[in-house]
């Protein structure tokens, strides 16, 4: 699955250099219903309703560009009610209310972008100089979205061209041959617009806090088995037939290679040894708009996204002798048709059809062999081809899909003070041996009560399908698993208290029945009944000028109804987050951006021998500060800047699982650059 990424870099560069030449036209005029990146109908200048009356949280470019983030996980750490974790697969993984990573819907630009495997997404793949905005939604979220989203729903939108400079780019360094750098170019006319970037991320590892004692498995300052390298290009147009008749386009390819960070033999979980050999994917969309007159509109988009990846482990922290292998491709490919009603002061009406099938191919080698070098190929991409070599080799081959479809209604009312959501959708997922179906619905609203005060409230019934993971993987798979069902409570505050500082506050309780985990046997079952109450809370201030202040906390409760007395706690959880951001700009132009979490009460539950049997017994992680900082001085009337920024500023020694340390102080010198 090897590629030279040199044809890649020069194809990037070339496209930069000949957008660079086009002139830039002023803003085009677009209806915001033609907009096929929103899933949500906005209409006019007001906001959704949706979103008026749910939790609804953006991240605007400005925003995007102060923190000083390289990468969506990052961005992602500062919304209240996420948790942006790092477990024993070495990827990012972003948390909602309780909810893991597999119940948070992803999308780029409208589309899907979860795998098919676990239904999962690994949001280090984005980096920030792709992204526009991003949109996050919690809670009682809209029916449109399909089944899944228990814990959110993520949208990123990219840039566009009308919007960015015709040619910009970054280089940025740091300890340990870590670099990061891109180059974008943009160009639009009057019915035009269009954007391309080229970035890479690599580095030979993460530095280890001073504070950190070695152990079995790790020594020295720099993190074991922690490089990585990764080739990201993409490009987006849009382009408008007539001003009712809107075509878009975005495709994207990454290549990569990186480590998997074991435990480092401090606990007592197992260490493993792990690489991903080679990774490549690729995403292609297609979106299409018509208004046929003031009243009804349709809209919708096709989409292609597959990943082939090699994961290997090894035997030991040598990473030479191969253990096992597997080479798989996951692959979504489906497509979303919206008809649109709009009744002007009646309200909107949005139909929705959607049909998306989802393929997972492995091809798994246990090798007995001594020697790294006959332990075999696995040379196939995924589709079950290739040739093990070695002798005592053992080779399983899998390959299954499942389609899944959904009917969905939403009804959207705005009144002068006031607004009502009201949504259903019938799902259905056909799998190899049995067909099953459910349905989501969702209610919700928001009173302007007073001019400055806001309030909402929501409900729903969300429905999550078993991932192709749950129902075949080789050791711990179950085709008789069933779907996973949460209801949700939702009440939320928006108020300016004066003195141009505003706060948001949402109270939830959420129940999940069915919830999928692994037993003691490490087999899937519907085994969870699962309770998460909590409070997230945001107090933005903006009243000394050129000083803007985001105080956020947000507090969890969880409880395992199902599990006796001394387990009903969830792990990897914490109770209690707390956030503050402060930006300054100083007289000079220079710009400071600062960050500081605090993560609080967090357990896990480890394997220990009582009365000579194994028993899973409670333990806490350590609660944890992390100070980041970014320091920016614009210099050529802003076309070029340079900045300083440095993460974990403090060198804090943390855990956010156990026996895995995190990375210690990292400073990264920096420009940006534009024409």
């Amino acid at each position: 699955m090897r590629n030279n990424n040199k044809t890649l870099k020069m194809s990037s560069i070339a496209l930069a250099l000949s957008l660079s030449y086009q002139v830039q036209a002023d803003d085009m005029e677009r209806d915001p219903i033609l907009n096929v990146t929103e899933v949500i109908v906005v209409h006019g200048e007001k906001a959704a309703v949706t979103e008026a009356a749910t939790t609804h949280w953006r991240l605007n470019e400005d925003e995007i560009k102060a923190s000083g983030a390289q990468s969506l996980d990052q961005l992602l750490k500062n919304v209240p009610g996420l948790y942006v974790r790092v477990g024993g697969q070495g990827t990012p993984r972003v948390d909602v209310r309780g909810f893991k990573a597999r119940h948070v819907i992803y999308l780029i630009n409208g589309v899907p972008a979860n795998g098919a495997e676990d239904g999962q997404f690994d949001p280090s793949l984005i980096p920030a100089s792709q992204i526009g905005s991003v949109e996050v939604s919690v809670g009682p979220t809209s029916v449109l979205y399909g089944p899944g989203g228990a814990g959110g729903v993520i949208n990123i939108i990219t840039k566009q061209g009308e919007d960015a400079p015709r040619l910009s780019g970054r280089l940025e360094a740091a300890q340990d041959h870590t670099f990061n750098g891109d180059i974008s170019a943009a160009g639009s006319g009057d019915n035009w617009q269009g954007l391309i970037n080229y970035s890479r991320q690599q580095t030979d590892g993460w530095p280890m806090s001073s504070d950190y004692d070695d152990t079995e498995y790790q020594q020295g300052d720099v993190r074991e088995n922690a490089d990585k390298t990764l080739d990201n290009f993409y490009a987006q147009g849009s382009y408008l037939l007539s001003e009712n008749t809107q075509l878009m386009a975005n495709m994207s390819f990454r290549q990569g290679e990186w480590g998997k960070p074991s435990r480092d033999g401090s606990g007592s979980g197992t260490a493993k040894f792990e690489r991903v050999d080679d990774y490549q994917a690729k995403t292609f969309q297609l979106g299409l708009a018509h208004k046929f007159n003031s009243m009804f509109t349709l809209r919708g988009f096709a989409y292609h996204n597959q990943s082939d990846v090699l994961e290997i482990q090894y035997k030991d922290d040598s990473y030479q002798v191969i253990k096992a292998q597997q080479d798989g491709r996951s692959t979504v490919e489906g497509g979303n048709l919206q008809f649109i009603s709009n009744f002007d002061q009646a309200g909107i009406l949005t139909t929705a059809i959607i049909a998306e099938k989802q393929s997972w191919q492995s091809r798994a080698i246990t090798s007995s062999s001594k020697d790294k070098n006959k332990s075999g190929g696995g040379n196939g991409g995924g589709n079950g081809g290739g040739n093990g070599g070695g002798s005592g080799d053992s080779s399983d081959s899998f390959e299954d899909s499942a389609w899944l479809y959904t009917a969905a209604l939403e009804y959207q009312y705005q009144g002068d003070n006031y607004g009502v959501t009201v949504g259903g959708a019938f799902h259905d997922q056909d799998r190899l041996t049995e067909t099953e179906t459910d349905y989501s619905g969702q209610l919700s609203g928001y009173w302007q009560a007073l001019e400055h005060t806001r309030i909402n409230m929501g409900i729903a019934r969300k429905v999550r399908f078993p991932s192709m993971r749950n129902l075949y993987a080789q050791s711990s798979g179950n085709a008789d698993l069933q779907a996973e069902v949460s209801q949700h409570l939702e009440l939320g505050l928006l108020q300016d208290i004066g003195y141009s500082t505003e706060l948001n506050i949402a109270g939830y309780y959420t129940d999940a029945e069915d919830y999928i985990a692994k037993d003691l046997t490490s087999v899937y079952q519907n085994m969870g009944d699962y309770n998460f109450k909590g409070v997230d809370l945001q107090l933005q201030n903006n009243s000394v000028d050129d000083l803007s202040m985001t105080f956020s906390y947000s507090f969890l409760d969880t409880e395992d109804k199902s599990a006796s007395d001394s387990m009903q706690t969830l792990e990897h959880r914490p109770r209690h987050q707390l956030r503050f951001q402060a930006q300054y700009q100083l007289p000079f132009a220079m710009r400071i951006n600062l960050n500081a979490e605090r993560i609080m009460d967090q357990i896990y539950y480890a394997q220990q021998k009582v009365a000579g049997e194994k028993v899973l017994v409670e333990q806490s992680l350590g609660d944890y500060t992390l100070v980041d900082i970014n320091l920016v001085q614009p210099l050529l009337d802003d076309q070029l800047e340079l900045y300083l920024r440095a993460t974990n500023l403090l060198d804090e020694n943390y855990y956010q699982s156990e026996s895995l340390p995190q990375a210690g102080r990292q400073v990264f010198i920096g420009v940006n650059w534009q024409i």
